[in-house]
């Protein structure tokens, strides 16, 4: 059992879910348990968000970098190419983040009051002066991944959990489950999640444990009283919550919805329905990398 750790309100962010960790295999008909509605099942490829032009070079300076975030909160990331962007759902949103860009930038505020205008390609304008000629341009694009690289203690690093020696399947990528064909150590074809519980149960004389046994979260949302996570999961065997579930550690989409985490058995560790759901797709905390960068590898 890995040592106990307390994860508060903060370590696992609360607020509302895109993704899911571990949704039922195609045409199963069962909802994931952390899907939420404002994210849709199937993945967009790629996936169209509106960009605001943010001024200044917040990919390289990490205090403006900081003001952006701390301004326009999950909007704003790293992408997977170094670059540093605001992209949003919603053109209403990201029209009302872009008239605030000049006074989080340290510049001149821009002028408020005005509406934006639809260009006709999906693109917006929005005048941010009393000159009409003085506007910005919101941008409908294809958003670059999300970096799967998680920062602890200043170092962006890659989730690399026990399952990391298993063969990985065929079909690989962000946003993708762990329902894909793969090969046991017999040379069989199986689903990759039933290979992962396998690899669980032989290493654990037949019983699945969880790989974060003692981890420490809210009993219920919202509520301060905490619960560890169990060692053995699946008893009782009807008790939803001790269900075993494979979970993404770098959830399969980010808080725009779009692809992020991949179903690289590097990113997968079991865990209770009840911790996954806890996580839902919050940006995975550093206690919780830390912890699954340390289990030993499973024997493939």
């Amino acid at each position: 059992m890995l040592g106990v750790l307390v994860v508060g309100f903060s370590g696992a962010g609360m607020t509302g879910a895109c993704g899911s960790n571990e949704p039922g295999p195609l045409g199963s008909g069962v909802t994931p348990p952390d899907m939420a509605p404002e994210c849709p099942a199937s993945m967009e490829k790629p996936c169209m968000r509106y960009r605001i032009p943010l001024v200044g070079n917040p990919s390289t300076d990490v205090a403006l970098r900081a003001k952006y975030i701390a301004a326009f909160g999950t909007a704003c990331y790293m992408s997977e190419a170094n670059t540093f962007d605001c992209f949003y759902q919603k053109w209403e949103k990201a029209c009302a983040d872009a008239v605030k860009i000049g006074e989080v930038s340290g510049n001149a505020p821009y002028d408020e009051g005005y509406t934006c205008q639809p260009v006709g390609n999906g693109d917006y304008t929005l005048q941010i002066g009393s000159d009409v000629a003085n506007t910005l341009t919101i941008n409908y694009q294809a958003a670059p991944r999300q970096t799967p690289l998680i920062e602890i203690n200043g170092v962006p690093t890659e989730v690399s959990g026990p399952y990391r020696n298993l063969p990985e399947p065929q079909e690989l990528g962000p946003g993708i489950d762990f329902y894909k064909k793969t090969l046991d150590k017999n040379g069989k074809l199986v689903d990759q999640h039933d290979l992962i519980l396998q690899v669980n149960r032989d290493a654990h004389g037949g019983k699945i444990h969880s790989d974060l046994a003692g981890f420490i979260f809210p009993c219920e949302k919202g509520k301060p009283k905490l619960c560890p996570e169990p060692d053995v999961l699946n008893e009782p065997a009807d008790w939803r919550d001790a269900k075993a579930e494979v979970h993404h550690v770098v959830p399969m989409k980010d808080k725009r919805c779009c692809p992020w985490g991949t179903n690289s058995n590097k990113n997968a560790v079991v865990i209770s329905h009840k911790l996954n759901d806890h996580f839902t797709n919050n940006d995975p905390p550093v206690e919780e990398v830390l912890l699954v960068n340390q289990i030993p590898p499973y024997t493939p």
